[in-house]
């Protein structure tokens, strides 16, 4: 088969990201050869192109890709449940010409596999076991199709959205699902703990007058002093009904 040639009027990053967009739109022309249908990139959001590659010339249209476009790095695969149907996204990278383009396959419910890559990019070898792992899509092809990150007797695929729990368990409620005013309600709370006083005013200096002077409340009453239950006093006074001895003070 004849293909047209990589076109040599790469442009340069500072014509903007339209003009290349459109460049390689012209170059991505020769893929309907493979394809036998027009090939329709559309632009993505953050101003790259993507393209929807049908599951029988994945191969092929990634060979071209690297051979006569120079899209030399494959950085991700990517499995997208549809819930009717599953997709691959491939994201490959140009460093010659620094763009990005992004192929879509896919992939019928009934039967889950696509063609792997590994041929074309060896870096899909990981990158297809994690789809595999997360989403069970098959890639015919790879040379070590196995579980990555979990144990090979897992049950499941974990990224589907009919993926449930093995054995199912029920749970109880956390303890902070209740009414957030009964949450914070004292009748509720737990009782004879420490707990924080509100500071009053003037108690640091009868902190610094008697050493010791708790600033939180203790689970024995008889610990609490009156500087944290009473009005303060005026600046460096003790307070009434003690005397600087009864504080340990002499």
């Amino acid at each position: 088969m004849d293909l047209v040639p990589r076109s040599k009027n790469i442009p340069s990053a500072t014509t903007g990201y339209r003009d290349q967009n459109a460049a390689l739109a012209r170059d991505l022309a020769p893929i309907a050869q493979i394809t036998g249908k027009p090939v329709v990139p559309q632009v993505q959001k953050g101003d790259y192109l993507g393209l929807e590659v049908e599951r029988e010339n994945l191969v092929a249209v990634c060979r071209f890709l690297r051979d006569q476009l120079g899209f030399d790095l494959l950085s991700s695969i990517s499995g997208v449940d549809m819930l009717d149907h599953l997709e691959t996204l491939y994201h490959v990278r140009s460093t010659t010409r620094d763009q990005l383009l992004q192929l879509k396959v896919r992939i019928n419910s009934d039967a889950v596999e696509v063609d792997s890559v590994v041929s074309v990019w060896p870096t899909a070898n990981w990158l297809e076991r994690e789809t595999y792992d997360m989403y069970g899509i098959r890639f015919a092809g790879h040379p070590d199709l196995r579980r990555m990150l979990l144990d090979d007797d897992f049950e499941g695929y974990p990224l589907l959205k009919s993926f449930h729990q093995v054995p199912l368990t029920v749970k109880p409620r956390a303890t902070t699902q209740i009414d957030p005013n009964m949450a914070v309600s004292g009748k509720y709370q737990q009782q004879n703990l420490e707990r924080v006083v509100q500071k009053k005013l003037g108690q640091g200096m009868e902190e610094r007058l008697h050493p010791g002077t708790p600033t939180f409340g203790h689970a024995n009453e008889s610990a609490q002093t009156e500087a944290n239950l009473h009005e303060s006093s005026q600046a460096g006074e003790s307070v009434p009904g003690t005397s600087p001895s009864s504080n340990g003070n002499a």
